[in-house]
């Protein structure tokens, strides 16, 4: 002997309003899940953005720090370059100073 039994209230999966309720729920879920991934990427394209001009903005300091590294050092060359320059032109000049008093005679003082 088989029992059947029934519970009223529920309805079976083949009912067509239950078919309808599930199949909102599934449209919901899929309506949310594709506004979520959609915020997903806009949040994740605002990092990246973010992360690039961070990138962007160090690159630019970084270039002007050696631009102005490589100025000081060329104004660091000049003076040097201008300085050996002189000290070269003084010894010079010594040095002509030395062989033009060694070639005149000193005058010779006799007492």
């Amino acid at each position: 002997m088989t029992h059947r039994i029934t519970v009223r209230g529920m309805k079976k999966l083949s009912d067509s309003s239950s078919t309808n309720l599930t199949t909102r729920a599934i449209d919901a879920v899929d309506r949310t899940h594709a506004r979520i991934a959609m915020r997903l990427h806009d949040i994740r394209n605002d990092v990246l953005d973010s992360v690039k001009h961070g990138i962007d903005r160090a690159e630019t300091i970084t270039t002007n720090l050696f631009k102005r590294a490589r100025t000081g050092v060329d104004r660091v060359d000049h003076v040097s370059a201008d300085a050996v320059n002189r000290a070269q032109g003084a010894v010079g000049q010594a040095i002509e100073r030395a062989r033009l008093a060694r070639a005149t005679p000193a005058e010779v003082v006799v007492v």
